[in-house]
């Protein structure tokens, strides 16, 4: 079954993301079910920018109030809109409706870095990330829905840069949007730039190879590997980064993942974390 999570925690951001949660459920003939995950601090988020729900705490109502607004934004035959509370941990309650569901496709909405925590440590988005199962579209609450037309598809000098490809090119297929293979050198290190150029032209190839998309690739010079992405993705206009989220067997290892928690807080469009398995870099 295909299925398109969404989670809400009452904020614009989590309306921005459910908007191009309902999207993207259009274009692939899915579900869309919405998941709220009971705290405190949403309820009073809430609160304070509805101010007609002050007669009513029932966040059933709420969520049945939001199906209701953005039902007709859904037009997929057969297939329903819904949602689902869960209580508990945040993350793991929404990892575990994922696995449950057999979901497709997490999306949701993502603040950006405001501190010490989200920036080094992890943003909430990036916490879902490093916990889901499936792959997770962080939405910025600037970026409205406008399609999805080009998407940036950095790899690396591992190999398990590479593992991603297949599920980032089926995400371009539903769209037919165009593909930027991105490589980035590392400066001194000329073994592991070769790497990177061979890994770049092999996705390449893969790609004219198995589908019609247009795609495009280019090196970028040494220098800081975020700033050179963002730049270049700026300067093309892309829609999405799509990069790897590695599922470490060491918790703590998760949670500093620098590269694709820096793009979510810093990336002006969404980026599509895609789980990869644990394999050996070389």
């Amino acid at each position: 079954m295909k299925r398109i999570l969404v989670p809400i925690d009452f904020s614009e951001n989590a309306f921005n993301a459910l908007t191009h949660g309902i999207e993207i459920a259009n274009k692939l003939n899915a579900d869309c079910r919405i998941i709220h995950v009971r705290t405190k601090k949403t309820i009073q988020k809430y609160l304070k920018s509805n101010v007609d729900s002050l007669l009513s705490e029932d966040i059933n109502e709420w969520l049945e109030e939001i199906i209701s607004k953005y039902k007709d934004k859904y037009r997929v035959a057969g297939k329903s809109i819904d949602f689902k509370i869960r209580e508990g941990n945040v993350f793991k309650e929404i990892s575990n409706q994922a696995k449950y569901d057999d979901t497709t496709l997490i999306v949701m909405g993502t603040h950006g870095a405001s501190g010490f925590e989200d920036k080094f440590i992890g943003s909430n988005a990036y916490r879902l990330v490093s916990a889901s199962p499936v792959p997770v579209l962080a939405v910025r609450p600037e970026r409205s829905w406008r399609g999805i037309n080009k998407i940036v598809l950095p790899i690396g000098a591992s190999k398990s840069s590479r593992q991603k490809v297949p599920a980032a090119v089926g995400f371009a297929k539903i769209f037919d949007a165009k593909i930027y293979v991105i490589g980035i050198k590392e400066k001194g290190y000329n073994i592991l730039n070769s790497r990177v150029n061979s890994f770049v032209k092999q996705t390449r190839k893969f790609i004219e190879k198995n589908t019609d998309l247009r795609v495009e690739s280019s090196i970028l010079d040494s220098g800081s590997r975020i700033e050179k992405l963002i730049q270049f993705t700026e300067e093309v206009d892309a829609d999405i980064i799509a990069t790897k989220i590695h599922h470490a067997a060491i918790p703590f290892e998760n949670m500093i993942k620098p590269f694709a928690n820096q793009l979510i807080n810093e990336a002006d469009c969404g980026v599509l974390a895609i789980p990869t398995k644990e394999t050996l870099s070389l």
